[in-house]
């Protein structure tokens, strides 16, 4: 239960974030947006590190912990980026089928969720989808045929990347070697957000007073990535992770508790079909 209650609190953080993340990159640019909240969150991870005094890591959590956090990075660039060609009725279900990458790697590993969690897990991520497919209205299909094919594939990169980066770091963790996990991950995920936008000579230029959200968003990530690392050290990464992919139902809420949105008929079906499905894995 535990690590069922630490993989809904990751879906809160990383979708408050969702949520900030793109209001932020409204007004201010999207790589500087990410790679100033990953500066933040690096210090924070590093304050950690030492606050736990962890023993030295071993070579595999580095290495899992460097990969997990270009993973990362490549998958927040992705989804910038496909926000510029795609509407988040598109978008945003494609990124949430990612959840599925760490499920389909775990069962290969010989990892065996309880029935009920086997039951719950496309349950829950059906919910998800149509969640989020429904936060702009129209039909998916129709939006589908309707945008450049070149979004459809940073959206598709931006969800293999995101359960790429959920497998390796859940990995990287196992074994007590969080907390050098969570450091080299930010440490990997700040410099491919400085490296592809210097690549491609996007500004990272940032109004100082838009410093302080920023940052925040950036150590709201950090917060969702340690809570996952905790529970899939305790859990089943199968269930973990499709709780953690939860995030877009928690975006969307707080669209319609702070925009005023409402929401239509297939995401309250996706939301209820997400909420039996939360209770299927709690129940396992």
């Amino acid at each position: 239960m535990t690590a069922v209650v630490l993989g809904l609190v990751t879906a809160l953080f990383f979708g408050v974030a969702s949520y900030l993340g793109p209001v932020l990159s409204r007004t201010n640019t999207p790589s500087a947006v990410l790679a100033v909240g990953q500066a933040a969150a690096v210090a924070a991870a590093a304050v950690l590190l030492l606050a736990q005094d962890a023993p030295d890591p071993t070579s595999r959590t580095l290495v899992l912990g460097l990969l997990a956090g270009v993973a990362n990075g490549v998958a927040l660039t992705a989804m910038f980026e496909a926000a510029r060609f795609l509407p988040i009725s598109v978008m945003a279900p494609i990124g949430a089928t990612g959840g599925g990458v760490p499920v389909v790697v775990a069962l290969a590993l010989g990892e065996r969720p309880h029935v009920l969690q086997l039951v719950g897990i496309p349950v829950a991520m059906i919910g998800v989808v149509l969640v989020a497919a429904g936060s702009s209205g129209g039909s998916l299909m129709r939006n589908l045929t309707a945008v450049p094919s070149v979004g459809l594939w940073l959206a598709a990169t931006w969800a293999v990347s995101y359960g790429v980066f959920l497998s390796l770091f859940a990995e990287a963790s196992d074994g007590g070697g969080q907390p050098w996990a969570l450091f080299s991950s930010r440490v990997s995920l700040l410099a491919t957000a400085l490296v592809l936008p210097l690549a491609r000579r996007t500004s990272l230029r940032l109004p100082w007073r838009m410093v302080p959200l920023v940052a925040l968003n950036g150590l709201l990530i950090l917060a969702g990535v340690a809570t996952f690392g905790w529970a899939a050290a305790i859990g089943p990464v199968s269930v973990v992770s499709v709780l953690a992919t939860l995030s877009p139902v928690i975006t969307v809420a707080m669209a319609v508790l702070l925009l005023r949105e409402r929401l239509g008929g297939r995401q309250r079906i996706g939301l209820a079909a997400a909420i039996v499905g939360v209770v299927l894995l709690a129940a396992g």
